[in-house]
């Protein structure tokens, strides 16, 4: 299971300064500094948690290698004391005085270590003296000699003084015998008890290569004999080197050389006690048998030619050496386990406050979700119910919007072709009048003139209807955006589009058919029609008028009836001749008047052709009557012929101008009421949608923030549990080591 860490700030750079705020951690600090102080604290407070979690992740994996190590170096009888300073502070010198030998370790004012060197007794080699010089690519064994390479001791001045040696070249691993084994005070090297090795290591402030190995080195050894000058004191690199030292090794070995130099030995005493306590507390509280304060280039020297210079030795170098012995000798509870147990108890410290306050925060995510649970689920609900209240009023809104602009406009299309078929224009717009009557030879033009003006005046009535739409469509459109600000959450985004009711019908593509003739209109652009702009005879003398107008007041049982249906209005009456008139009217007299009606005229004629006198006197009588009606009809054509184009217009527009979406064909105004009406539909559903869309969104939203903070719930409460555990397995593990809490 993945577990999310945080760490403290990075420990600062250690100064002459006492430090502001203490490290929280001492093993798992994450030291991101790049040299500006304080510069990682920065660092890491500016870190995401999966960068951390990585960081400590990888941390961790240190952490375990190291324990690996320890425990180690725990099994293992040999015990390593690693001598380590800054340049020129004296280490080979003092590594000479342990030996007992004089020069063996090169010495010079000019700093001549430049790689590491482990001085070990020769028994271990078989009472050899020789020099291996390691293999860094296979696993040193002294019984595999292609492990190393084998030298002469008399090699090691040139081994260690090559130029071209650092810190990070193979290891010098020099076997040494025991010079008199009747000396008074033998080397720590030939104890007789535990085997042990001595390392000088280059000057920490060599270089950065040199400084960063003797910090990985030191993990490696039991024993850090720290070499300070009398002069220099404790420099910035070695307060680092013991402060980070003393993170496992609480007790180092911090030796003063060349103290008989300094004058005011009581001001350098007081000094150096003072940075020791501020970079490891344990030292200096054992400060007695740990710190010590010599000159052991006067040992070396004493000790290189004779017994007495052995028991010549200045007390405090005697005091170094017997306290080494016993740290080491003796109480190896101290040299071998105490590192373990010291750098265990700090690790055990940062787990435990790793742990508290990553369970802190966890607790805090976990009441925080917890809270936005609660604050959202009930908002979630309120949502999710409103959700079919708002779909069922914006789809009332549509309906009632779209139902009302289509009604409206097919009753005043119908009423405006009822206008056209009484002679009247459709609707009175501008630059609409009718044509005056020139006479009898202009009688064609005159028809063909009140058509284009009836088809204008009708064009004008639908864009009427358009405006008429687009008032309604505009109030419908507020009152779905008042909707949308009523009801909608108030984190959520209101549409910023402006509707334009202009822009509705401006692709529009209507279609008038008439299957018959072929009548067909795009545009509504009616007077532009050919068709419907061709003048007819009926257009001139409208028989089938004239019939109904007789039927109307000759006598008969049956009641008049206004059908239109008497002669279809489909039939041209263009080059009809006199036979087809008198066929028509024939057959239209049949119709109209009624069989019985006929055969009673019929009779009453043949009475009438029987009497002398009526038959003197119907010649003229019909004559005048014909010449009465004709007379008639010349004098109403210009009253007649108005309505005569009307009225063929607003049959034709009313037997089918229009196509539906199944092919059928359907009278103008209706037609063109179910365009408004779609047109009113589709704006409306376009922002009915979007409210619905942004509704949905704020459904959906709040839906995921809820799974979001669930999910967060439920991983915080299993970090809790997590935690929790590590704590209390931290605490068996201090009982078991015999540690008090934050020991």
């Amino acid at each position: 299971m993945k577990r999310s860490f945080t760490t403290a700030p990075a420990p600062q750079t250690i100064t002459d300064e006492p430090q502001e705020e203490e490290e929280i951690f001492s093993t798992l600090k994450l030291d991101l500094s790049m040299g500006a102080a304080k510069s990682g604290k920065a660092i890491i407070n500016n870190l995401q948690e999966g960068s951390i979690a990585k960081l400590m992740n990888a941390k961790f994996a240190t952490t375990l290698d190291h324990l690996a190590a320890l425990q180690k170096r725990i099994h293992d009888p040999q015990s390593r004391v690693l001598v380590t300073g800054d340049l020129n502070a004296g280490k080979s010198t003092l590594v000479n005085a342990l030996l007992r030998r004089d020069e063996f370790m090169p010495t010079d004012e000019q700093p001549l270590t430049t790689r590491f060197v482990e001085v070990i007794s020769a028994k271990e080699n078989g009472e050899k003296e020789e020099i291996h010089v390691l293999d860094q690519k296979a696993q040193y064994d002294v019984s595999d000699k292609s492990t190393y390479t084998t030298m002469s001791i008399d090699k090691l001045d040139d081994l260690i003084n090559d130029e071209n040696a650092d810190a990070n070249s193979p290891t010098l691993r020099v076997f040494l015998k025991n010079m008199d084994s009747a000396l008074a005070h033998p080397t720590i090297l030939h104890n007789g008890v535990v085997d042990i090795s001595l390392i000088d290591a280059p000057g920490l402030n060599r270089d950065s290569i040199q400084t960063t190995a003797n910090f990985a080195r030191q993990e490696e050894i039991d024993v850090v004999v720290f070499v300070v000058s009398a002069a220099n004191q404790l420099t910035l690199s070695a307060k680092e080197f013991i402060w980070q030292a003393s993170h496992e090794k609480a007790h180092l070995f911090i030796v003063v050389n060349r103290f008989d130099q300094i004058r005011n030995k009581d001001k350098c005493r007081r000094e150096v006690m003072k940075q020791i306590a501020d970079v490891s507390k344990e030292t200096h509280g054992e400060a007695k048998e740990l710190v010590h304060f010599v000159n052991s280039a006067k040992v070396a020297q004493g000790c290189s030619d004779s017994d007495e210079g052995a028991e010549e030795m200045d007390q405090a170098f005697a005091h170094l050496e017997n306290s080494l012995r016993s740290f080491v000798l003796v109480n190896r509870t101290k040299s071998k386990l105490g590192p373990a147990k010291t750098y265990l108890t700090r690790l055990l410290n940062d787990v435990d406050t790793l742990s508290s306050a990553n369970s802190f925060w966890s607790i805090q995510k976990r009441d925080d979700a917890r809270a936005e649970i609660e604050r959202v689920k009930p908002v979630l609900a309120d949502l999710q119910n409103c959700s079919k209240s708002i779909e069922d009023t914006l789809m009332t809104v549509e309906e009632e919007v779209s139902e009302k602009a289509s009604s409206r406009s097919q009753t005043a299309l119908e009423n405006a072709l009822a206008r056209i078929g009484r002679g009247e224009l459709a609707a009175p717009g501008p630059g609409l009048q009718m044509p005056d009557w020139t006479g009898m030879l202009g009688a064609f033009d005159y028809a063909k003139a009140l058509r284009k003006v009836y088809l204008s005046s009708l064009d004008f009535a639908v864009s009427l209807a358009e405006n008429d739409t687009r008032t309604l469509t505009t109030e419908g459109v507020e009152r779905i955006l008042e909707i949308a600000n009523n009801d909608l959450p108030a984190d959520v985004e209101r549409s910023t589009q402006k509707f334009n009711a202009a822009a509705m019908f401006s692709a529009r593509n209507s279609k008038l058919t008439r299957r018959q003739s072929g009548i067909q209109s795009v545009g509504l652009s009616l007077a532009s029609q050919g068709q419907l702009v061709e003048v007819s005879l009926s257009d001139l003398l409208d028989i089938q008028h004239y019939f109904i107008l007789a039927r109307s007041h000759l006598p008969s049982s049956a009641q008049p009836s206004t059908s239109r249906e008497l002669i279809p209005h489909v039939a041209e009456m263009t080059g009809l001749g006199a036979a087809s008139l008198a066929v028509g009217a024939f057959t239209l007299s049949g119709k109209a008047l009624g069989i019985n009606t006929l055969i009673d005229g019929i009779v009453r004629i043949s009475d009438l052709a029987s009497n002398p006198m009526a038959r003197k006197w119907a010649g003229p009588v019909i004559g005048a009557i014909t010449l009465g009606t004709v007379a008639y009809i010349i004098y109403d054509l210009p009253q007649s012929i108005p309505r005569n184009v009307g009225r063929s217009i607003q049959t034709t527009l009313l037997t089918s101008s229009g196509q539906s979406g199944d092919n059928e064909l359907i009278p103008f105004a209706e037609y063109q009421s179910q365009r408004m009406g779609k047109e009113s539909r589709k704006v409306m559903r376009l922002l009915a949608w979007d409210t619905r869309e942004r509704f949905n969104g704020a459904v959906n939203s709040r839906r995921e923030l809820v799974k979001e903070s669930e999910r967060i719930e439920k991983a915080a409460k299993e970090s809790v549990e997590f935690h929790d555990a590590v704590q209390t397995r931290v605490g068996v593990i201090r009982e078991t080591i015999g540690v008090d809490v934050k020991a």
